[in-house]
């Protein structure tokens, strides 16, 4: 048995381990046995010593932060150019401009055309990207080694010398304006974000990144612009690089690019709590849907507090018990699902889609009644464990998605450093810590559903 259960009812309830992602890091480590004991059996004239990885970060003397992670394994370079703030830079009045602002600012600059970056990076087959979130806003690129020095070029005239030419200001709003008019059309991503507004509804993060109709279509280029000057200070920059490129190298090139900003005075501060996050709530969107659609948003642990690593174990646990018990034993959903996500104000979501969504709740509850009434047998925690670093493990393979995780940690965290002793955080993780977080976070749930009233019994969905 893998829970010391407190009563007769729950004695013969197993937990069934995802043994597809055990079994896949059982061979994981047996090829790199075979690997290893191949290479000791090889002779060679003297043993290869590989150059040792190094992540470091320095502040330069008008106050950017810049952190670089040298890694010697591959030719491809990742590189960030963080902006702090998020919705809390925005308000109900402009929510929307920073999303518009950089997807235009990719668009033209003062030293290269339109045309002239697609053609640079179709050349040198470099991608480059721009996002606006909660918390932050970036500007990306992707290259390889050699093609470094023209990409960060690109990547830093886009960041400070964009042009904003109306037409393509024009052209981008549209893009965002019909994929905000196209929202309500599909009922997943509209409980999505239902859900996620309720637990919104009086935090910064009420203000949308990507905005709203009405915000977005009163944007103008004037707007852009005098947005975009109001970023370009170092203390509310972030440059992360991730890739074989030399500190002197560098050092230089932060220099040229970013040694005569100014530093300005932002400085970050914690957001608030959720208000409203200790009641459950329920709000029906009720349309006539081939299948229910279901989620329901709860208050989180963020990346930098200590309940983290085990609230990530006890979602990694649901998530295999949803599985089996609303999908394989009853065939209730085909994926029902268990998430965090990584917000400063975090939050988590459970989420199902079927045609019997009081039947699907009931046991997605019960799951959740388990962890918090039992606990889980020490000797079976570290199962779930390793299957849960196999995963984390696997996302973390390229340099892009490493790059992203400090950024992560910095921002959110408030150091890059928590991002490399996280690991040892989970390691720690014991049943009674599974069994705290559940029970402290595993509540209050804000349930938003698309379907038929009828079909729902809403004191079920409150009752938790």
């Amino acid at each position: 048995m893998i829970f010391n259960t407190s009563n007769q009812m729950n004695k013969n309830f197993k937990i069934r381990v995802n043994m597809h992602i055990l079994l896949n890091s059982w061979a994981i480590v047996f090829c790199l046995f075979i690997s290893v004991a191949s290479f000791a059996q090889t002779t060679a004239p003297a043993p290869i010593v590989a150059p040792v990885d190094k992540t470091y970060d320095f502040t330069t003397a008008n106050g950017l932060k810049i952190i670089h992670r040298r890694v010697t394994a591959n030719d491809v370079v990742s590189a960030r150019v963080y902006f702090r703030g998020g919705s809390r830079n925005i308000t109900e009045k402009n929510a929307g401009v920073e999303t518009l602002m950089w997807e235009v600012a990719q668009l033209g600059t003062k030293n290269y055309t339109k045309s002239q970056i697609n053609r640079e990076k179709d050349r040198l087959g470099t991608v480059l990207s721009a996002g606006a979130s909660f918390d932050f806003s970036v500007i990306a690129s992707l290259c390889v080694r050699q093609h470094f020095d023209r990409t960060w070029k690109l990547l830093t005239d886009i960041a400070l010398n964009p042009v904003f030419d109306e037409s393509e200001v024009t052209l981008e709003k549209a893009k965002i304006l019909n994929g905000l008019k196209q929202e309500g059309d599909d009922p997943e991503n509209y409980v999505s974000s239902v859900s996620d507004q309720m637990l919104y509804a009086s935090h910064p993060y009420k203000n949308r990144p990507f905005g709203t109709l009405a915000t977005v279509e009163k944007l103008t280029a004037a707007d852009l612009k005098a947005y975009h000057a109001t970023q370009l200070m170092t203390s509310r920059m972030l440059v992360i690089i991730v890739g074989n490129i030399s500190e002197e190298e560098v050092k230089r090139r932060i220099e040229e690019s970013f040694g005569k900003l100014p530093k300005g005075d932002y400085k970050p501060a914690p957001p608030p709590n959720f208000e409203g996050a200790d009641q459950p709530k329920f709000q029906l969107i009720d349309r006539t849907v081939p299948t229910n659609y279901i989620r329901a948003t709860f208050a989180a642990p963020s990346i930098g507090s200590p309940d983290y690593p085990a609230m990530m174990v006890a979602q990694s646990i649901l998530n295999q018990q949803f599985y089996y018990e609303v999908r394989v034993k009853r065939n209730l959903s085909y994926a029902p699902n268990i998430d965090l996500l990584t917000q400063s104000s975090n939050i988590g979501f459970i989420s199902v889609s079927t045609p019997k969504p009081n039947e699907a709740i009931k046991v997605m509850f019960d799951q959740v009644d388990v962890v918090q009434k039992n606990l889980l047998r020490a000797e079976v925690l570290p199962e779930f464990i390793s299957g849960f670093l196999t995963t984390y493990y696997r996302n973390l393979e390229t340099n892009d998605s490493q790059a992203a995780r400090l950024g992560e940690y910095e921002l959110i965290a408030g150091d890059w450093r928590k991002a490399l002793t996280w690991l040892d955080a989970v390691a720690k993780v014991n049943p009674e810590d599974l069994n705290r977080v559940a029970n402290k976070y595993l509540r209050n749930f804000h349930f938003a559903v698309a379907g038929r009233a009828k079909d729902f019994d809403q004191n079920l969905f409150l009752s938790k």
